[in-house]
């Protein structure tokens, strides 16, 4: 029994994306699975009435269902070839015709499916030239098939049951037509909503990031610019320039960290992140790429760094993203770490992965500020222990690239406890 169903199922979900491409929109798609659908279970039912009717001697009626089954064929033909509007005008066509016929030979109630006809055209057809002819001609129809019932002229007429069921099928199909427009009314209005909320995010974003270059940028910068001045201008010995360098060289590398952070950032929002994994060492990356890059800052604040277990473990991932990752949030950690104070590098499995927990003992931060971390449309940057500036770019391209390496990371922290990032990645086989 299961089998048959699933079966059947398969048969319906082929019959519906007979003709769907992947050029169509999202609404396009839909009103031709509908229509596909609609014709398509036509199909049986003509068979059974036009056998029914041939055998009660109304062979009239009889070749009417048939005509009626070849259209209905002819119209999943015409959309398996992507002639959507064709189809949709012979469906709308050859049913006004047949339909007009039955109803006036048989008095069968074949008239209330030039309602849902009209129905049909005013939910699928965007070409107001066909909408509105086929809208008109479909009433008029109806309205004149109504008048000549009252007539005293018939040609055959079916038991009452036929009109019955005739009435409540094509009641029944106009109310799913509805209820299926009105489903994307909705659907599309939502989207709508969703794009302008994330059009609204986006300008804040973009708000921050001409922040972070009119200010984060510009500042470190024009303190560079007027140390060299007063060099060139004698205003201050090179013996005196000599003493400034080491905070110099720390701005320098700030704003080159988040020069690197802003480019990286600005081209995986346009053209995508793109990964190349490898098996990767976490002790060379670590140590002799991602720490040597920062051992200025470390003995600027006379920073002790501590690594565990990490001469065992090998990852899965791009090294380029791992060392973007790790510089990242060894910065952060430095940043909010105190003077003379430890940062601990701990590498340990986790199932398939390896994770690997960044800790320092520094401020901290409240639940508040560390539930916003990672959000893509909040920028949360904090100063640092010795006064150092930040943009709060830095961890939401590390979610970004963990994420695209099939990691994933998280945080936990309590003001004046430190912080602990944590990530994991692919173990390496």
């Amino acid at each position: 029994m299961q089998s048959l169903i699933g079966h059947i199922k398969r048969i319906i979900n082929w019959i519906a994306n007979i003709g769907i491409s992947d050029s169509l929109s999202f609404y396009e798609r839909k009103k031709t699975q509908l229509i596909n659908l609609a014709v398509g279970l036509g199909i049986p039912l003509n068979i059974y009435f036009a056998i029914k009717n041939f055998a009660e001697q109304r062979a009239e009626l009889g070749i009417i269902n048939v005509c009626l089954m070849t259209g209905a064929f002819a119209i999943l033909l015409i959309n398996s070839y992507q002639r959507y509007l064709l189809g949709r005008s012979v469906l709308s066509f050859l049913a006004s015709i047949l339909f007009s016929v039955s109803a006036i030979l048989f008095r069968n109630g074949s008239e209330y499916y030039l309602l849902l006809n009209v129905v049909i055209i005013i939910t699928f057809f965007s070409d107001r030239r066909f909408l509105i002819s086929f809208t008109i001609g479909n009433l008029l129809l109806f309205i004149g098939i109504k008048i000549f019932l009252n007539s005293t002229f018939v040609f055959d007429q079916v038991p009452f049951s036929r009109v019955m069921f005739n009435m409540t099928w094509a009641v029944g199909m106009m109310v799913l037509a509805l209820l299926f427009f009105k489903n994307e009314q909705l659907s599309y209005q939502k989207q709508v909503e969703e794009k302008n909320h994330e059009l609204e995010n986006m300008n804040q974003t973009k708000e921050k990031l001409f922040s972070i270059i009119a200010h984060d940028l510009r500042s470190p910068i024009g303190q560079l610019k007027s140390s060299l001045e007063m060099v060139n201008k004698r205003y201050i010995t090179p013996e005196q320039f000599i003493e400034v360098t080491d905070k110099l060289s720390i701005q320098v590398d700030q704003i080159y960290g988040t020069l690197d952070n802003l480019l990286r950032w600005s081209v995986s929002q346009f053209k995508g992140i793109k990964v190349v994994p490898e098996k990767v060492s976490l002790t060379h990356l670590i140590e002799h790429q991602a720490v040597q890059f920062l051992q200025p800052s470390l003995e600027q604040k006379n920073i002790r760094l501590h690594t565990e277990g990490l001469q065992q473990q090998q990852v899965w991932a791009d090294p380029d993203h791992l060392t973007l990752i790790f510089r990242n949030l060894i910065t952060n950690a430095i940043k909010y770490s105190y003077p003379d104070g430890t940062i601990t590098i701990r590498a340990y499995p986790d199932n398939d992965q390896v994770a690997v927990e960044i800790r320092d003992n520094g401020i901290g931060m409240p639940a508040g500020v560390r539930d916003s971390l990672f959000s893509p449309m909040v920028m949360v940057s904090n100063t640092g222990t010795s006064n150092e500036k930040g943009t709060g770019l830095g961890l939401k391209i590390c979610k970004e690239f963990t994420e695209k390496n099939q990691g994933r990371i998280w945080v936990e922290s309590a003001p004046g406890k430190g912080s602990s990032f944590y990530v994991s990645f692919p173990k390496a086989q």
